[in-house]
């Protein structure tokens, strides 16, 4: 009951959380000729780049390996631009927070929002080249939007974790530029996780983008489900940061307003 009371009380914010999405958005792009189809651009260039470079330099002899590479850096991108957007969320609306009261969680709630809206450009621009790359549409990818929001669901829960830390320790988000790099290179994007020598497997299962990557991987490039051990560590992955950055947040929220 008083769960359904929160969620109840949150939506009664919807508005504020539309405005503040709206204002990200127009900051971001304020003064912009392209406006919105800049948060295409980026995406396009670092997928492109990649191509080119594993498919001219050094050349892949796995099957419809740009099909692979690109499935997983739309989505890494995705992650990417949370994980580096979010740690400033609460202090860039340190203004807001100061003149007004309103539930805390709707900050990070709006800004997740706010990348997926972008975002959703560069998956419109994949699921039209989707077939040119060699993919197949079948009934298997109607299980994505399942996945996709658990996906966001973690997502979330990772943002609260850096939103709050941030308030305190200014350094993280350039520790978190540098760990995206080594998670990058350590998730089988540009590589299939079969050519990764088995005694380094349980090392690179430590992190959850690699279940993450190989979940879209399946649907996308294999063309079949997730099987229930990988679908299992996908949905422990979220429910691990998703409660962890709830308890971070609730316990130092208090404290926000002094902090900032």
């Amino acid at each position: 009951m008083a769960n359904a009371t929160g969620i109840g009380r949150l939506w009664s914010y919807r508005d504020l959380v539309r405005n503040l999405v709206a204002k990200d958005v127009k900051v971001r792009y304020m003064g912009a000729w392209l406006g919105f189809a800049w948060s295409m651009v980026n995406p396009l260039v670092i997928t492109l780049m990649y191509l080119v470079i594993f498919t001219y330099v050094f050349p892949s002899s796995q099957p419809h390996f740009s099909l692979y590479l690109v499935t997983g850096i739309i989505h890494w991108i995705l992650f990417n631009q949370v994980a580096v957007e979010s740690t400033e969320a609460l202090v860039s609306n340190a203004g807001l927070l100061k003149k007004i009261y309103f539930p805390r969680l709707l900050i990070p709630v709006a800004r997740l929002l706010t990348n997926l809206m972008l975002w959703i450009g560069a998956i419109g621009v994949y699921i039209v080249v989707y077939p040119l790359l060699g993919g197949h549409f079948s009934l298997v990818q109607l299980a994505y939007p399942v996945y996709l929001g658990i996906y966001l669901v973690f997502l979330w829960g990772i943002s609260l974790i850096l939103c709050t830390l941030y308030v305190d320790f200014r350094d993280l988000k350039h520790l978190v530029e540098v760990a995206i790099q080594v998670l990058f290179w350590s998730t089988p994007i540009v590589y299939p996780f079969t050519r990764v020598p088995e005694r380094l497997h349980t090392l690179m299962l430590m992190s959850p983008l690699v279940e993450f990557t190989r979940i879209f991987q399946n649907l996308f490039y294999l063309d079949k489900l997730p099987n229930l051990k990988l679908t299992a560590a996908f949905v422990g992955w979220t429910i691990i940061v998703t409660v962890l950055g709830l308890w971070l947040f609730n316990r130092r929220v208090s404290g926000l307003i002094e902090r900032l």
